[in-house]
């Protein structure tokens, strides 16, 4: 059976709305799907939001997801409304400019992020990438692997470090690319080629982890 990203969105969003009917805000879908950026082996990242999310919803939400064709695919965010009105803003902002809605509207549960939001999530972003890279070289036994998973997370810095700037989310890896510069533009061509890491000697792999340290240690300390 053929994998179609559209037949298998409407539905799930049935089979929730019938296992939760009015309880449901928000459903959404983030991601490679939603970038039009997917591959055969890109997860489906589905956001749904309820008026509260007990454990017992989460048991249902699972249920539901295992009866869906292709489950091994879905991964996501589910949460109540009282926690993503709650949470930190500073967290938000891949999530509200990432997130494609599919049934209601995140700016009712979500109040507007400010130019300090967005710029804590670039800082935040980049100690946490720079705490995680660290880690990696020094713990990790599978460095190709690790690489691909760490300079996956530098768009997402240069995405929001870009709208700072501009005022434009870039969805596309590559349209972001075409407007980047120097050191940020080598990062995101690091990031575009992940796979190639495998092919790497061991020379190189140390010197992706050293550019990928220094290029967090900057976003830091600037």
């Amino acid at each position: 059976m053929a994998f179609l990203i559209e037949t298998w969105l409407s539905e799930i969003q049935q089979k929730l709305l019938s296992a939760f009917n009015n309880r449901i805000l928000f459903m959404g879908l983030q991601g490679s799907y939603a970038r039009g950026e997917a591959s055969d082996e890109s997860d489906i990242d589905f956001v749904l939001i309820l008026d509260e999310a007990k454990f017992s919803d989460l048991e249902t939400y699972q249920s539901v997801i295992r009866s869906m064709p292709f489950s091994e695919k879905a991964c996501g965010f589910v949460s109540g409304k009282k926690e993503i009105e709650n949470w930190e803003k500073s967290d938000l902002f891949q999530f509200i400019y990432d997130t494609k809605p599919l049934y209601g509207d995140l700016t009712q549960l979500i109040s507007p992020l400010t130019e300090n939001d967005i710029r804590l999530a670039v800082k935040n972003g980049a100690q946490n990438l720079y705490h995680a890279s660290v880690h990696s070289y020094l713990f990790d036994n599978d460095l190709p692997a690790a690489l691909s998973a760490l300079y996956k997370m530098t768009f997402f810095i240069l995405q929001a470090e870009y709208f700072l700037s501009s005022n434009k989310y870039v969805s596309s890896k590559k349209e972001l690319l075409s407007l980047l510069e120097n050191g940020d533009k080598d990062i995101l061509n690091y990031c575009l080629n992940r796979e190639k890491f495998t092919a790497f000697s061991e020379m190189q792999i140390k010197s992706a982890y050293e550019k990928l340290i220094h290029w967090c240690s900057k976003k830091i300390t600037n």
